[in-house]
């Protein structure tokens, strides 16, 4: 690929729009469950190093966590 391609060339020009969203929420752990209050101090813990897709890992655990509860819903 070149740079001087023309839009639409096979192999060059732009490609398709990318469409960029806002980070979801974070899932709240549900009081007095062990599993969802670990995940959050977790969270807690990698957001601090800097460790994003750790955080994101645990928010897929707190949210992914089944309760009969209705806020971890989205």
């Amino acid at each position: 690929m070149t740079y001087d391609s023309k839009p639409g060339a096979p192999g060059g020009g732009q490609g398709s729009p990318v469409h960029v969203t806002l980070p979801r929420l974070d899932f709240e752990p549900v009081p007095g469950c062990p599993r969802c209050t670990g995940a959050a101090a977790r969270r807690t813990a990698c957001r601090r190093a800097g460790d994003l897709s750790g955080a994101s890992d645990c928010n897929v655990v707190i949210g992914r966590h089944p309760h009969t509860d209705e806020r971890n819903t989205r």
